[in-house]
């Protein structure tokens, strides 16, 4: 079972104005729950300071004192999201409101896609999906989108299938004349891809690059439709013309950060979420971070 650290660290704040518009702040305490304080040093001694909370005894810690390290952990600023994005993420990652939405886990990419695109997939096609991998790895840091011309070398195999090209590499691919297969690993890390599209079905050319993109943005998180989204959205279910939209960039970018719980099903997710944005609710100056073995 995967774990997941969650640490809010309480701080004391001091505010000092010079003038008539600045306000310099200085952290002057640092707590830490008396259980964590306990497993990283030990029994508190008699003139240890304690600060007492409505469900929690807090020890004072050094200003520089880092639990994370202690832990072997990589430690990254939690970001917070309001109620109505959550709700959209919640249905592109896991199914809500579908059932077995409650066995739905967070998959994502953790190395980097190599992918190859087979010859029977057109030039100018291969040249309009690479364009779009690369642009939307651009802006994500853990997500790296790279092309590979040694099949042996990928992790990502793009093809067509009609008459002229006869080899099915992924006959579990079958919605439609098109769609993808990944696997993933007991972390929910996604390892290998497949992409189809069988033009045999899917006549237009404009239609076989809608669905390159289309599927491949779905094949980086198994990512679901919702009827929130807009009709040009690729994660809306409605027919029509498709573009990357801001929604979109917004849900791949925090789908991709570290600054979430990885792999967890949608109970964890929810209950993380729900106790890190009331914490912020109630103190807005909590320092509130998801811990990472890796």
């Amino acid at each position: 079972m995967k774990r997941i650290f969650i640490i809010i660290l309480p701080v004391l704040i001091s505010f000092s104005s010079f003038g008539q518009d600045t306000i310099q702040k200085k952290l002057i305490k640092k707590y830490i729950p008396l259980k964590m304080y306990e497993e990283l040093i030990g029994k508190p001694s008699d003139t240890t300071e304690f600060r007492y909370s409505e469900d929690d005894t807090l020890v004072s810690v050094p200003l520089d004192f880092d639990p994370f390290e202690r832990r072997g952990l990589v430690k990254v600023p939690y970001e917070a999201k309001d109620s109505i994005f959550l709700k959209l993420y919640k249905q592109v990652v896991y199914n809500l409101g579908e059932t077995g939405s409650s066995k739905e886990r967070m998959h994502y990419w953790k190395d980097d896609v190599k992918i190859y695109i087979d010859e029977s997939v057109p030039d100018d096609h291969a040249k309009e999906l690479m364009v779009f991998a690369e642009n939307l790895a651009s802006d994500i840091d853990s997500l790296n989108i790279s092309r590979q011309y040694t099949r042996e070398k990928a992790n990502y195999l793009v093809y067509y299938l009609n008459r002229d090209h006869l080899t099915d590499y992924e006959p579990r691919i079958n919605a439609a004349g098109n769609g993808y297969y990944i696997n993933w690993n007991g972390k929910q890390q996604i390892y290998n891809g497949k992409l189809k599209i069988n033009t045999e079905l899917v006549k237009s050319e404009f239609d076989q690059i809608q669905l390159l993109k289309s599927n491949f943005f779905k094949s980086l998180g198994f990512f679901k439709s919702s009827q929130q989204l807009q009709c040009g959205s690729f994660l809306s279910p409605y027919p029509g013309a498709k573009k990357l939209t801001d929604k979109d960039m917004e849900i791949l970018k925090y789908h991709y950060s570290y600054g979430v719980c990885k792999g967890v099903d949608l109970k964890t997710f929810t209950e993380v979420t729900n106790s890190m944005n009331q914490k912020l609710q109630e103190d807005p100056n909590a320092v509130l971070y998801i811990a990472h073995h890796e």
